[in-house]
């Protein structure tokens, strides 16, 4: 392992800036090994998604074995991991700007490149852009599985848009993928809506076979609904990211991960009861709830733009004492950070950059 930063013997827990976000290596690496354990008998892949962290270094422990290629949200993260040297790369996500369509064109000059597509006009620009710069970009068809967010909304639409795709110039097309997304441990009706979810990317698999296009890779799943699509015969590749840091309310799901990750904050006030720690909403992500305190007891926590205060009876920890607190939301609070602190037992042995933070518009070019 290559330090971004040199550490000596002074730079400790109780030494680095706070808010710090703090990852533990070692379970880090226990995350990844299960999931290959989890992923081996199945004969799928995974493909990390990088929003999750968007660090590439993070991306690199992923990769191997039974997972390869990262996924991605944004331009700017597939900019990203590709300098680092990840050469496939896929975007699940619809691109039309004609700035961030020459610019994954350009990417796929040296690696390789899929874009998840839901519309014609969006296939000639794709298509347009790559026959410019020389590349053959591949294609997913984005398939609508109850999300009602992007994709196509029936297998029909699927088999004209392959029809169009294939006629394309610098494109190929490589099969689809689909987002049943946000189906958490809480969400009622979970496991009828991800059978029903998984079941319209099989319509749509078997029409496109039917018509004679190939459907390679059928890409769908995040960490929370693993099982199931590790389980689903269709699915041929998931694009879970988050299990290598883990979020807690995932933990009661029986997933063979652990949280990585800590918000480091400091006390800054105290009063009877009552604890202020220097950390909030700018360096946490709050959509899943407040931070969960790691090895301590606390109440009634509330959080605000620069502070998290909480209840604590009995005696209040010293001014400038550090606590830790589990991220409810891993991959907002990453995006949050310039750099994650890395420990292995009680040591910091590294920091690393948060390469793809931020990463919606701006790319590696200079505009004017």
């Amino acid at each position: 392992m290559t330090p971004y930063c040199h550490l000596d013997k002074r730079t400790t827990l109780e030494t680095i800036p706070t808010p710090a976000l703090v990852l533990d290596l070692d379970t880090l690496e226990a995350n990844v090994e299960a999931m290959e354990r989890l992923v081996g008998p199945t004969g799928k892949r995974i493909r990390p998604h990088v929003k999750t962290h968007r660090t590439i270094e993070i991306a690199r422990h992923q990769i191997g074995g039974h997972a390869w290629g990262v996924t991605c949200a944004t331009v700017g993260e597939v900019e990203a991991m590709a300098a680092a040297g990840i050469d496939d790369l896929l975007l699940a996500n619809e691109v039309v700007d004609a700035d961030k369509l020459e610019r994954l064109a350009l990417v796929a000059k040296n690696a390789s490149v899929t874009l998840a597509v839901d519309d014609a006009e969006a296939v000639a620009a794709l298509s347009q852009f790559a026959t410019r710069v020389g590349v053959t970009i591949g294609v997913l068809i984005d398939v609508d599985i109850h999300l009602h967010r992007c994709g196509v909304s029936s297998a029909a639409d699927a088999v004209r848009l392959a029809s169009i795709i294939e006629g394309s110039a610098g494109l190929r097309l490589m099969g689809i993928m689909g987002y049943e997304g946000r189906l958490r441990p809480k969400v009622e009706r979970r496991a009828e809506k991800i059978a029903s979810a998984y079941a319209i990317l099989s319509e749509v698999r078997d029409a496109m076979q039917r018509k004679g296009f190939d459907v390679g890779i059928v890409s769908a799943g995040g960490t929370s609904t693993l099982v199931e699509a590790l389980a689903d015969p269709v699915i041929t590749e998931v694009q879970a990211g988050v299990y290598c840091l883990m979020e807690p309310d995932l933990s009661g799901m029986s997933l063979p991960f652990s949280c990585a990750v800590v918000l480091l904050g400091t006390v800054i006030s105290r009063h009877p009861g009552r604890v202020v720690v220097n950390a909030g909403r700018r360096s946490v992500g709050m959509e899943y709830g407040p931070p969960v305190p790691k090895g301590f007891e606390a109440q009634a926590i509330r959080v605000s733009d620069e502070h998290i205060t909480f209840d604590m009876p009995g005696i209040s920890p010293e001014l400038g004492a550090r606590l830790a607190f589990t991220p409810a939301q891993i991959r907002t609070t990453f995006n949050l950070h310039d750099h994650v602190w890395v420990r292995r037992g009680a040591d910091l042995v590294d920091r690393w950059p948060i390469a793809g933070r931020c990463k919606f518009q701006q790319g590696n070019r200079s505009h004017p």
